[in-house]
C-alpha cells in the first residue's frame, strides 16, 4: 500500500521532508504547494512531483493525498493546518508547532474537531540517546523526579532571513531551537502541567554582536527577534525545570542538560550519563551509543517520516503527543509574558 503526501511550503526545510519521503518505498509525493511563483515546479522537478501549485487549496483539493507536510514558515503554520486538517488530511508540521499560543490552540483544535492526527516535527525524540534516556527515566532509575535543567544553544550561531523577522518567525532561539529542549523535557518528564514561569529575554547581542571568524555570518541591524532566554518553570506535580536558549552568548557553554531524581540524575549533554549510588559508593554508567550519523541530517528526517507515515496508515494517534505540545506551548508563551511583565506569572491551561 502507498501511502500519498502532499506538501506545502518548498523552502529550506521541504527539501529534508521530500529527501526523507524519496527513501520510503511505500510512499509517494503527488502535490507540492508554494505561493511564490515557480518555487514549487521547481521542487516539483527536482522530486519528481507530478502536480505543483500556487494555492495549497488545490492540493488539499485532491483526493488522492492523504496527509501533507507543511513545511511554511512559523507564522504561517495555522491556517494551512487547519484547512488540511478540516479537509480530511493528516498534518505533519515542522517544528515548532506554532510560535503564538492562540495559533497552536486553533490548530489542535481543528485536529480535535476532524478527527486527523497533528504530527510536529520534533525528531529529536526519536534519536538513540534521547530513546536511552526515556528507557531510563521509564524504568524509574531516578526516583522521583524533582529538577531540570534543559540548556541549548550557540556560542555564535544567529541564522539569517525570516528567523530575524517577526512577521515570519514569530520569535527567535525561543521557538527555533528552545522548542526541541522543551519537548526533549516533556518527553522525558511525562508532559507535566506547568502553573508558573519567572523568565527573562534579550534581545541586546543579536543587535550588537559582529561578525567574527566562526559566526554565521549575520547582519546585526537585521535582527529583530530575541537571542537570548531563561526561565524557571514550576509544575503541578511539584517539578521545576530551569531553562536556557541563546543563539549567541559570550560563553563556551551555559551548562548541562539534567534530570534530578531521588534514586540518580540524569546528564543529557555533553554526553548521556547516569548518576547513582551503587555497591556503597558512588557510581557513572555512560551508555554506549552507536554512531547513525549519516550526510544531509537525513538520519534526523527518515525515522520522523517513517514514524509519521506508519501512523498515517492506522489513524493516529500522533507519536508526539499534543498534550506534551501544548504543554510546551504554554511554558512558550509564559515567557515571553512573564519577561514584558518582569516578574513570575501564572500558567493558565486553555480550553481545547
Amino acid at each position: 500500500m502507498t501511502t500519498k503526501i502532499g506538501i506545502i511550503g518548498s523552502g529550506g526545510i521541504a527539501h529534508s521532508h521530500a529527501r526523507a519521503y524519496k527513501r520510503l518505498p511505500d510512499v509517494e509525493m503527488i502535490a507540492v504547494a508554494d505561493i511564490v511563483p515557480g518555487r514549487a515546479e521547481a521542487f516539483a522537478k527536482e522530486y519528481d512531483i507530478p502536480h505543483f501549485f500556487t494555492d495549497y487549496q488545490q492540493l488539499l483539493a485532491m483526493n488522492d493525498v492523504e496527509a501533507v507536510s507543511i513545511c511554511t514558515y512559523n507564522q504561517a503554520h495555522r491556517q494551512p493546518a487547519v484547512d488540511s486538517l478540516l479537509a480530511g488530511k493528516h498534518v505533519l508540521i515542522e517544528k515548532p508547532l506554532a510560535a503564538k499560543l492562540e495559533d497552536a490552540v486553533a490548530m489542535i483544535k481543528a485536529a480535535k474537531q476532524s478527527g486527523k492526527m497533528l504530527h510536529t516535527g520534533f525528531w529529536q525524540r526519536w534519536q538513540p540517546e534521547v530513546q536511552a534516556a526515556k528507557r531510563i527515566v521509564d524504568s524509574g532509575a531516578l526516583g522521583d523526579m524533582y529538577y531540570a535543567q534543559m540548556v541549548g544553544g550557540r556560542r555564535r550561531g544567529i541564522p539569517g532571513g525570516s528567523f530575524l523577522r517577526p512577521d515570519m518567525a514569530g520569535a527567535g532561539p525561543i521557538v527555533d531551537i528552545g522548542c526541541y529542549d522543551l519537548d526533549t523535557f516533556m518527553f522525558l518528564a511525562g508532559s507535566p502541567r506547568p502553573v508558573s514561569v519567572s523568565a527573562i529575554v534579550s534581545y541586546q547581542m543579536g543587535k550588537t554582536t559582529p561578525n567574527v571568524p566562526g559566526d554565521w555570518g549575520h547582519v546585526p541591524e537585521d535582527v529583530d527577534v530575541e537571542d537570548f532566554g531563561a526561565a524557571f518553570v514550576r509544575f503541578d506535580n511539584g517539578l521545576a525545570l530551569h531553562f536556557v536558549t541563546y543563539w549567541v552568548a559570550h560563553s563556551s557553554g551555559l551548562g548541562p542538560s539534567i534530570f534530578l531524581g531521588t534514586k540518580g540524575g540524569l546528564q543529557l549533554s555533553p554526553k548521556l550519563a547516569l548518576f547513582r549510588d551503587e555497591f556503597g559508593t558512588m557510581t557513572n554508567v555512560e551508555p554506549q551509543i552507536p554512531d547513525h550519523s549519516e550526510p544531509n541530517r537525513m538520519h534526523h528526517f527518515v525515522p520522523q517520516a517513517r514514524i509519521f507515515v506508519d501512523a498515517v496508515r492506522t489513524g493516529g494517534p500522533s507519536p508526539v503527543d499534543t498534550h506534551g505540545i501544548l504543554m510546551a506551548q504554554l511554558i512558550m508563551d509564559g515567557i515571553f509574558r512573564s519577561a514584558a511583565a518582569g516578574r513570575e506569572v501564572e500558567v493558565i491551561m486553555p480550553t481545547i
